[in-house]
């Protein structure tokens, strides 16, 4: 009996579950005390010196409620953002079973239609999992699932309009109106906010595809196309490294062969002086118009654009 516990684990690849061995209590309570096996909810036990992951909490909370479904952060990892690595998972259900370690539960229906079956782990799909962490997260969550066209805004409010009235739906509905220029980053959404105050005298596009003169398509931050005027907003994640400085050089280069002046912010400038950037927008955008208006129509350089991927 000594390493019944052993042979238990084993036969649920890793996990315990006491209800399926009445024979061995007895085994387990003396593993617990010996600091073998811990709890990870009530009644289902792991070897204490493996790793408690992702995937066996999940595992875990399955045992204990087939049907629960994965919501949240845990949502995210498994659907639609795997760089965000969830460590909680959070699980709706009809019941509410106790919490466990980095279990937690909360009384809640989710639509079957808003949901994704993986094997047997069902979660909340990408626009309700958005939704759902708009109030803890902010508008860094839509960012994302648009940069990773994980979802769209349509998408967002065609689900938000369908649910419940519940907690945080102002926040949500104020989130929601902020993203409609679709930013990528919490820098882009800064930028567009501080351009909606210039109210520049011409159409604006954001995310702007570009093909280049080599093939690739580049996604202009934020573009004025009739002024073949686009500005980046840099973070030094994305732009920091020897590889990024060298394509971005590459591609202001390819962007100005076709007549497109590219003007680069730091994410930084973008919130530590708002009105500087302001500023020079105003400028810049005022200079280029001043140049346009110096060519004949017939010279004038056209923005050629045509969707892709980067």
């Amino acid at each position: 009996m000594e390493h019944a516990w052993r042979r238990a684990l084993e036969a649920r690849d890793g996990l315990i579950v006491r209800r399926e061995h009445p024979s061995l209590g007895s085994a387990f309570d003396r593993a617990l005390r010996q600091g073998h096996i811990v709890p990870v909810l009530a009644g289902i036990y792991r070897d204490a010196a493996a790793e408690l992951d992702l995937a066996t909490r999940i595992r875990a909370a399955l045992i204990m409620d087939l049907n629960a479904v994965v919501v949240g952060e845990a949502a995210a990892t498994l659907g639609w953002w795997p760089d965000r690595a969830a460590t909680t998972v959070d699980l709706a259900t009809r019941g509410r079973p106790a919490d466990g370690d980095g279990i937690r539960w909360c009384r809640r229906q989710i639509p079957l239609d808003l949901t994704v079956d993986r094997g047997d782990v069902r979660f909340t799909d990408a626009p309700l999992t958005v939704l759902d962490l708009l109030p803890t997260l902010g508008g860094t969550v839509i960012d994302e699932a648009l940069r990773l066209r994980a979802v769209t805004l349509g998408q967002l409010e065609t689900v938000f309009a369908g649910l419940p009235v519940r907690p945080g739906d102002a926040l949500r509905r104020a989130l929601l109106d902020d993203s409609r220029d679709q930013p990528w980053s919490e820098a882009e959404r800064e930028f567009q906010r501080q351009n909606r105050d210039l109210d520049l005298p011409h159409a604006h596009r954001t995310n702007h595809p570009v093909t280049l003169p080599d093939g690739t398509v580049r996604f202009l931050d934020y573009a004025l196309p009739d002024l073949l005027l686009a500005f980046e907003v840099d973070g030094w994640e994305t732009h920091g490294s020897r590889e990024a400085f060298l394509r971005d050089r590459d591609s202001d280069a390819q962007l100005a062969a076709l007549g497109w002046q590219r003007i680069r912010f730091a994410a930084t400038t973008i919130f530590d002086d708002p009105e500087g950037v302001k500023a020079t927008v105003r400028s810049i955008v005022a200079a280029r118009e001043g140049l346009f208006r110096g060519l004949p129509a017939a010279s004038r350089p056209r923005a050629r654009r045509r969707g892709g991927r980067a």
